[in-house]
């Protein structure tokens, strides 16, 4: 397992969550299946703890999707995707990235794979999450 893996699972995601709150009109039951057998073919190597955050991140999908379905069109005023999920779900569409992200720094941590998720998650809870932190630091602490 390499943290090109987790790096591929949290872009898979990203994905998803962008495609389904954009347009939400385009998934349904059996594309939720699609996704979900290729995202996780792809991750079978991946800890249980990571698979089961990469399907609670498709859960997330399928109740973004439904509440964009639902506003009456597929635009809506706000042109960005994250936004949206901030919208209809907020943190909880987030947790299961962060998620996956800690199990991959556990697990297989690179520079590259750190750089990465403290670029996606640089506020959790409301704090900064390792501002000013170097790979080697947190390195030394984990």
């Amino acid at each position: 397992m390499s943290a090109a893996m987790f790096l591929g699972a949290l872009r898979s995601i990203e994905q998803l969550y962008e495609s389904v709150v954009d347009h939400p009109r385009g998934w349904n039951e059996q594309a939720f299946v699609d996704w979900a057998a290729d995202t996780l073919t792809d991750a079978n190597e991946l800890p249980r703890e990571a698979q089961r955050a990469i399907r609670r991140s498709m859960r997330a999908a399928q109740k973004l999707q439904a509440f964009w379905s639902n506003d009456g069109s597929e635009v809506s005023a706000h042109d960005d995707w994250r936004t949206k999920v901030d919208i209809a779900l907020g943190a909880r569409a987030w947790r299961p990235l962060l998620d996956l992200a800690r199990v991959g720094l556990e697990t297989a941590p690179s520079e590259e794979l750190f750089n990465q998720v403290k670029k996606r998650f640089a506020l959790v809870n409301s704090d900064r999450w390792m501002d000013g932190v170097s790979f080697e630091q947190w390195r030394e602490d984990n």
